[in-house]
């Protein structure tokens, strides 16, 4: 299995907090555009975890909103982790490690997969992750799951409509952005009876899809 999210690893260590809030903005997530429609979906008290958890994006919508259900989030950079602990100790369950190994002792009835969390890992991983998540939700979860819209323009070099390459002073990530069909693909081989695709735009243009995988 090609291990392109180990690749990315330093990346996000390097990036830094104001970076990472800077190219939210310049994406048009800091309107919560792409959450407010996931949170469609989403009961008040249902148990949630995002997947990637960045400087607290995702967090700070959900605490807006006054969820009532059980929040956890796992995320592999030590420095952001840091950041998290410090800024939701309090209210939120920050787990510092890999999807890839995390099994909760709580029931998750949704998985949050947002800003292109998946594109940074190559297929192979894409498809085993989906699979993992399949098997820590609850029997009615569902995970969303927000990606570039394939065919659109993003900041970095596109090798092909699916391959792309960002290099900046923090570093060089690789990515794969995935198909509908491949998506699909993943989910019913998961074990996912049902998937929803959404397309929208953000604040800034961005084109973007978001897949709903659901059982």
């Amino acid at each position: 299995m090609e291990k392109i999210n180990e690749k990315n690893f330093n990346f996000y260590n390097q990036i830094g907090l104001d970076t990472f809030q800077s190219l939210a903005q310049t994406g048009g997530f800091n309107t919560f555009v792409d959450l407010e429609i996931a949170y469609r979906y989403i009961q008040s008290n249902e148990n949630i975890i995002e997947i990637g958890a960045g400087y607290g994006r995702c967090l700070d919508f959900l605490i807006d909103k006054k969820h009532e259900g059980e929040i956890c989030a796992i995320e592999q950079s030590a420095v952001l982790c840091e950041h998290l602990r410090k800024k939701y100790s309090n209210t939120i369950e920050i787990i510092e490690g890999d999807i890839y190994a995390f099994n909760s002792k709580h029931t998750i009835d949704t998985a949050l997969w947002m800003w292109s969390g998946i594109i940074d890992f190559s297929v192979e991983e894409q498809a085993a992750v989906i699979k993992h998540i399949h098997g820590i939700l609850s029997p009615k979860g569902k995970v969303f799951i927000d990606i570039p819209r394939i065919g659109t323009q993003t900041i970095a070099d596109h090798l092909d409509q699916q391959r792309i390459k960002l290099t900046t002073d923090f570093g060089e990530i690789e990515c794969y952005i995935p198909l509908s069909s491949e998506m699909k693909m993943y989910a019913e081989k998961a074990g996912f009876t049902r998937v929803d695709e959404i397309n929208y735009e953000t604040a800034t243009d961005k084109k973007r899809t978001m897949y709903i995988l659901m059982k």
